[in-house]
């Protein structure tokens, strides 16, 4: 009985330990350091992005939480190239062991789920894969593109995205990305021949990134108004809207389209375009930030 009782005393003693070092590691946690070894760390992998939180604060087991986390371009802060409203970011602890540095994070962002995963090569993460699955994410809350190109698009958009960068080698960059808009909306940022919008409805994308070019390999527009199809290639440039545009297509109007912008079709016939069982033929030049559009 004796032994028993000294048995729930430790036991005690050792609980009482364990919620006190809790408690302390909860509100002393050191979350400044935190943030600026994050930012860090970004900024090692890219110069031109940095980082910043609202609350950084442990995560049992081994991990944080994020709130209100920003990735943000250093020469243009707002708006936020990302902006998570929480991210829960876990380290795996058996490779951590073994000298690597991985973890999974699990986060919301513009009222979508996001999950994802990171696994550094070497000591300074410069070497690296990486995944991304991302579910109902709003691209009407995404202001960063909407602050930089003429155009808005809007709708929710799901997908998976791998990325891998090994600068010290031979490989570089590389990735692959499958998207996937649903109840989308391209709104104009003046009227375009009469019309304020087209709803794309559904849009699936194919891409794949190699040497700072992504080759669109596969893209189809499914809407109640238009039909479409694309590939082509960007070419990357340090500054995002003077990445290169080189892509072809078919865009098909429907009855749909025709019964809302009647007078486009004249303007269509008038312009003697290309056109094969209702599809005419299109090419996209110049820049993301100042794209033209060719029917052919």
């Amino acid at each position: 009985m004796a032994f028993a009782a000294k048995n729930k005393k430790w036991l005690g003693y050792t609980l009482y330990v364990v919620l006190v070092t809790l408690v302390l590691l909860y509100y002393l946690f050191p979350a400044q350091a935190v943030e600026e070894l994050i930012d860090n760390s970004i900024r090692r992998t890219n110069p031109a992005f940095a980082f910043k939180a609202e609350k950084i604060r442990p995560w049992v087991p081994a991990g944080l939480r994020i709130s209100g986390g920003l990735i943000y371009l250093n020469d243009s802060p707002l708006p936020a190239v990302f902006n998570a409203d929480s991210m829960y970011i876990t380290v795996r602890i058996l490779d951590l062991i073994r000298g690597k540095h991985s973890f999974d994070l699990d986060g919301t962002a513009y009222k979508g789920d996001i999950s994802g995963w990171f696994d550094a090569k070497d000591e300074e993460g410069k070497t690296f894969e990486s995944g991304l699955v991302f579910k109902d994410i709003e691209l009407a809350d995404y202001e960063f593109p909407a602050d930089r190109f003429q155009h808005k698009i809007t709708g929710k958009i799901n997908g998976e995205i791998e990325y891998n960068d090994d600068s010290a080698g031979a490989a570089g960059e590389n990735g692959k990305a499958h998207l996937r808009l649903n109840n989308g909306q391209l709104q104009f940022q003046a009227p375009l021949f009469g019309m304020n919008s087209v709803d794309l409805q559904n849009i699936d994308m194919e891409l794949e990134l190699k040497n700072r070019k992504i080759t669109i390999g596969k893209a189809e527009l499914a809407g109640s108004e238009v039909n479409a199809s694309m590939k082509g290639f960007i070419q990357l440039h340090s500054d995002i809207k003077l990445s290169r545009l080189n892509m072809t297509g078919t865009l098909e109007p429907l009855a749909e389209f025709y019964k809302n912008y009647p007078h486009i079709r004249e303007l269509l016939k008038s312009m003697k375009k290309r056109v094969k069982r209702g599809q005419y033929f299109f090419s996209i030049t110049g820049t993301l930030g100042a794209p033209i559009f060719k029917l052919q």
